[in-house]
């Protein structure tokens, strides 16, 4: 029987070459490996080096053995040196400590108990070593944000050829050029959710977004590094992959204080008690920004009633506040307009 799941040849991980699967086979032949110590006990590891249990580790090619990827990672120089040393004790037929003759099993050292990665540290991990992510997307955390705020996806370019439109993604590539004037451009690929785009940045957009467009691909020190969201702007060509000419450039987590304009709230009539309505204004209050807010209460086939919140001028529609918003209600009934 076949065990369900993501099946993945060694020879597409980064680091891991022929000699090195050919060796961690015969090792293994007809015995699964139990552990780590196991696998580094066994492995000749002249063959399979270090570059390449760690590239194993970073795709999760122990999380049969081991639930933490972390712990695997923390535990590589005490596993690998244990793993070595049984190696050594066996092809000397050294005794053990215990006095009794090594049968080729040494004391297994303990995994290191080590803080979980991040998502976004796994995933970035994967897509270093395979290509790809495989466990998720570090997109989706942001789904909802890039809905908001974004009017074209990968899977939905049909009949926008030549339109202005906004897309949101993390960059993938990135190469500076220079026009036939010597002036820098740029060249880029960004990813979505669904799909791909090429994009172009112009000598004059390249020159304000230039150095926003680097950091989005270098990424920062939180949560694990890795490319940055961000929202770009411009004028769609249809293509394999489609492509954008950019002309605006903004870090998506700066979406709701740059693009959100009004904040519409929809509550039913039997909903509008004091003490909900009183809660409502703390929760905007507590966001000050320039998003202009409505409250609409409806009377079911009836009327609709549009008003402002006493005491808040304008919000910021954070995934936070929407969050707390549908919580109040116990249904979704914020809308941010663009």
């Amino acid at each position: 029987m076949v065990a369900e799941g993501i099946r993945f040849g060694m020879a597409g991980v980064k680091n891991v070459g022929e000699g090195a699967i050919e060796c961690i086979l015969e090792a293994r032949g007809d015995e699964p490996f139990k552990t780590v110590y196991d696998f580094c006990s066994r492995i000749d590891g002249k063959k399979v080096n270090r570059r390449v249990v760690e590239s194993l580790a970073k795709c999760g090619a122990f999380d049969s053995v081991h639930e933490s990827r972390a712990s695997v990672w923390g535990s590589l120089d005490v596993m690998l040196e244990a793993g070595a040393s049984a190696q050594r004790d066996r092809e000397i037929g050294q005794e053990s400590l215990f006095g009794n003759l090594d049968d080729g099993t040494s004391p297994e050292p303990s995994i290191v108990l080590a803080p979980d990665w991040t998502d976004r540290q796994r995933l970035e991990y994967e897509k270093e070593v395979l290509g790809f992510y495989v466990t998720g997307h570090p997109l989706s955390a942001v789904r909802s944000r890039l809905e908001r705020f974004t009017d074209t996806s990968g899977d939905n370019v049909e009949g926008k050829d030549g339109r202005e439109v906004r897309i949101g993604g993390l960059l993938t590539s990135f190469r500076e050029s220079r026009t036939r004037r010597g002036a820098l451009m740029a060249f880029a690929s960004l990813e979505d959710l669904e799909g791909k785009f090429d994009l172009v940045v112009f000598s004059e957009p390249y020159a304000r977004y230039g150095s926003l467009l680097k950091a989005a691909l270098e990424g920062s020190g939180e949560d694990g590094g890795g490319p940055i969201p961000i929202l770009v702007s411009g004028s769609l060509e249809l293509g394999d992959p489609p492509k954008i000419l950019v002309r605006d450039v903004l870090e998506l987590s700066r979406a709701e204080e740059k693009l959100a304009s009004n904040l519409s709230i929809r509550i039913r009539s039997s909903e509008a008690t004091e003490d909900r309505l009183v809660a409502l204004r703390q929760l905007l209050q507590a966001r000050p920004g320039e998003c202009a807010v409505t409250l609409h209460v409806v009377i079911p086939d009836q009327s609709e009633t549009i008003m402002s919140v006493n005491g808040v001028s304008g919000i910021r529609p954070d995934d936070a506040l929407i969050a707390d918003l549908d919580a109040l209600f116990g249904r979704a009934v914020s809308q941010v307009s663009v």
